[in-house]
């Protein structure tokens, strides 16, 4: 086993006898030396399906304090990044002791993302306090991934929650800028809901929510269709890509809904309707979420005010 200097040896040996117990991961990165290399025990191989010939592997490969990083953390939540990065840069610069962090893993021998708690320390300093040797341990969680599923989705509907949305259309709307796309966004309200909850009862309430929920489901049926339960009556479609009629898939979710003829005795109509407003614009690097939600908000709101049961579009005029 060789290695690039003394100095990183002594640590791995040092560790090597001082957490030689199973289960325990560890780390080491020199970055005097190399910033892209660890150094790692055979727990940290099988855990991450390293190769235990090795004793030194890629960061850019298998970030020991943020798993795969580019394709978990990097592309679908920015502002994580951003914190794992500054916390990181943190660290190294001696502002704070101890770094912690947990990420997603995905691991294809068992076809499922695992999650991970990872804590790192600067063990060996230079005059100036910055680090030269960090040591790191890591701890495969214990939670199942099928919880962490459970946290995304809406319980009564079986559609996205609002956090998974919010989570989403950051995502949509980054890539979109990187890659000059199109993003539209759908929101849906029930027209005379609260009637219809105060007629009939809470129970029939929830039942024509899930109806329509899984309307809204099959008819927004593209693997890039992103569905969600915005709150209350409310539901939210987030579509990406230049090829996507948005009026068109905006008019069958209103048809659809209309056609499901679930009755109701207090509204214009006698089934239960729904209104529409979308907006649909390729993002530039100052485009926020926050606006494609004020956008749609606004053509909902024009859609309510023109006798509901009907699908508006975002422009200047609605504005």
């Amino acid at each position: 086993m060789t290695f690039p200097n003394s100095c990183i040896e002594k640590y791995y040996h040092l560790y090597q006898n001082l957490f030689n117990f199973s289960g325990v991961s560890w780390w080491l990165i020199d970055l005097s030396e190399d910033s892209n290399t660890y150094y790692c025990n055979d727990s940290m191989c099988d855990m991450f399906a390293l190769d235990k010939q090795l004793n030194h592997h890629s960061v850019k490969k298998t970030c020991p304090i943020a798993g795969d990083y580019n394709q978990n953390i990097a592309i679908k939540d920015s502002q994580k990044a951003n914190k794992i990065r500054d916390d990181y840069l943190k660290l190294t610069n001696g502002v704070i002791e101890e770094f912690n962090n947990r990420f997603p893993y995905y691991d294809s021998r068992v076809d499922d993302v695992l999650y991970f708690t990872s804590k790192a320390r600067a063990v060996l300093r230079d005059d100036k306090g910055n680090a030269i040797i960090l040591f790191g341990v890591i701890e495969c969680e214990r939670t199942s991934a099928e919880l962490f599923k459970l946290l995304k989705i809406d319980s009564l509907t079986g559609l996205n929650n609002r956090r998974e949305f919010d989570s989403q259309l950051d995502f949509v709307i980054n890539l979109a800028k990187r890659e000059h796309q199109n993003v539209s966004l759908i929101m849906c309200d029930i027209d005379y809901f609260k009637a219809y909850n105060d007629s009939l009862g809470h129970y029939q309430g929830d039942q024509c929510l899930i109806k329509v929920a899984q309307c809204i489901a099959r008819v927004c049926s593209r693997s890039t269709d992103v569905v969600c339960r915005y709150g209350g009556e409310e539901f939210a479609i987030i579509c990406y890509g230049e090829n996507v009629d948005t009026a068109a898939l905006a008019e069958d979710i209103r048809k659809s809904v209309f056609e499901l003829s679930i009755p109701h005795f207090h509204g214009v109509e006698p089934v239960v309707t729904m209104s529409v407003g979308f907006v649909t614009m390729t993002p530039d690097v100052d485009t926020t979420a926050r606006e494609f939600i004020e956008k749609a908000d606004s053509a909902l709101y024009r859609a309510k005010e023109q006798g509901k049961n009907c699908c508006i579009e975002f422009t200047l005029e609605v504005a």
